[in-house]
């Protein structure tokens, strides 16, 4: 009687392409995954009970830590941590929170780049120089709509950019008269900094890097003044297309305070 192998290595001969494909099994059910194993079978034309084994095997049971990210598990990462938690994108992916953040370090991703529209009480707060309590007292006063999320028995607050811009529009004079003093960072805000669809991807990373490289150059040359004309030039482009950075609206914030 044949004895079947529990493992990933009894799949030696099998090729990358086969095992790369194999690994998106950890995000698929039902059709979908009939459908894999159906391409996997015209990739290596094994039988299909084969590839079914396979796929169980190297695919599903595989240790999650130690299986190579595919591109679909990219893909669907920044697609899940616009509206969920790094633990939530995580046990979805059959994967430790601690993988999923270090492969967004591995690709120079961050949350806030992939989801700059979701803020915790903590971070906005830092944002507005404000007390998070005054952040807790607009919530609990129903001035700022919030949802809460859950990190096993911690809870915490969730919030949006619609709701913080309903603030503002609704509850403009109830801010001033709890004397918050950074109105002009809460308005550059509003108008720059919740435009998902500008932080999400490579569009962004590409511009950065760019003009990382262009004062890079801009420093080596440093004698030619037009070269470095050329270089503002396009940094304000840039700027009008994506929003003023953080240190901008501080700067702005500070002129506000004079």
């Amino acid at each position: 009687m044949a004895t079947i192998h529990n493992s990933a290595e009894s799949f030696p001969d099998w090729s990358r392409k086969a095992k790369e494909m194999a690994a998106e099994a950890k995000v698929l059910t039902g059709n979908k995954l009939e459908q894999l194993v159906i391409r996997i079978q015209r990739h290596t034309g094994r039988p299909k009970e084969t590839c079914w084994r396979f796929v169980i095997q190297y695919g599903i049971k595989q240790k999650p830590d130690y299986r190579r990210w595919t591109d679909p598990e990219f893909d669907l990462v920044r697609e899940e941590l616009v509206k969920g938690t790094v633990e939530q994108v995580a046990k979805k992916l059959n994967r430790t929170p601690k993988a999923v953040r270090n492969m967004l370090r591995r690709n120079h991703l961050s949350l806030r780049d992939i989801r700059c529209d979701l803020f915790s009480v903590e971070t906005l707060a830092t944002i507005l120089r404000v007390r998070k309590s005054e952040i807790v007292h607009w919530i609990e006063q129903g001035w700022l709509e919030a949802s809460v999320g859950d990190r096993g028995k911690r809870h915490f607050y969730i919030i949006t950019p619609e709701a913080l811009t309903k603030l503002y529009k609704l509850h403009q004079q109830d801010l001033l008269k709890r004397g918050i003093r950074n109105q002009a960072l809460f308005e550059a805000y509003l108008q720059y900094c919740f435009s998902p669809k500008h932080t999400i991807g490579e569009q962004l990373l590409d511009v950065r890097r760019d003009k990382r490289e262009r004062a890079a150059f801009a420093a080596a040359n440093a004698g030619n003044s037009d070269a470095v004309e050329d270089e503002e030039d396009e940094d304000d482009q840039d700027e009008a297309e994506f929003g003023p950075s953080l240190e901008d609206l501080e700067e702005l914030d500070e002129q506000s305070e004079r």
